[in-house]
């Protein structure tokens, strides 16, 4: 009996554990998209006022709307796309969007497509999952670019402080000449 317990209550313990592991991720009922709205969500982690700037020029909504609904909703990144995309497709507010999924979090993304009359497979939801990957492939541009602007503005910086060591020495062995 004490087996059947520990096994029953493991059981459910796993269960909750899966449950709320993909409660956290996006899910829209296609496995490619939601790969990509993971990305991101890993991505725009690092950049977050940018990934929202990219979103708002992206989608032509003003990025404190986004903003808004992101915030109020408490959505992730990969949601916070999602509500933007539909947002654009179905010409309506993305508070509005977010509040629907918001009210039927269990549903998923697919199903609060289908009721904005986005249906899975039509040209609007394959445009939807390239804008996607499309956003995933920009933050990974931004990022090395980022980067890379980083080592330059570091690699700067050292020879700045190059030239003032070098300066300095050069004035102290001056000074040592005129006596």
């Amino acid at each position: 009996m004490k087996k059947f317990l520990t096994a029953a209550t493991g059981l459910i313990f796993l269960a909750l554990l899966v449950h709320g592991a993909t409660d956290q991720q996006a899910r829209t009922g296609d496995r490619r998209l939601d790969s990509y709205l993971g990305k991101i969500n890993e991505k725009a982690k690092a950049d977050p006022d940018g990934f929202l700037s990219q979103l708002s020029l992206k989608h032509n909504i003003p990025e404190n709307e986004i903003r808004q609904a992101k915030e109020q909703y408490g959505l992730s990144y990969g949601d916070t796309y999602m509500a933007t995309a539909l947002s654009r497709l179905s010409k309506r507010p993305v508070g509005v969007v977010a509040e629907d999924y918001n009210k039927n979090k269990g549903r998923g993304w697919g199903v609060t497509a289908m009721t904005m009359g986005i249906k899975p497979g039509s040209p609007e939801f394959k445009q939807m999952k390239a804008n996607a990957r499309g956003s995933v492939d920009h933050m990974k541009t931004m990022a090395k670019a980022k980067k890379r602007q980083h080592k330059q503005e570091i690699e700067r910086e050292r020879e700045h402080s190059r030239k003032i060591k070098d300066e300095a020495q050069s004035k102290g062995q001056g000074k040592g000449k005129k006596k």
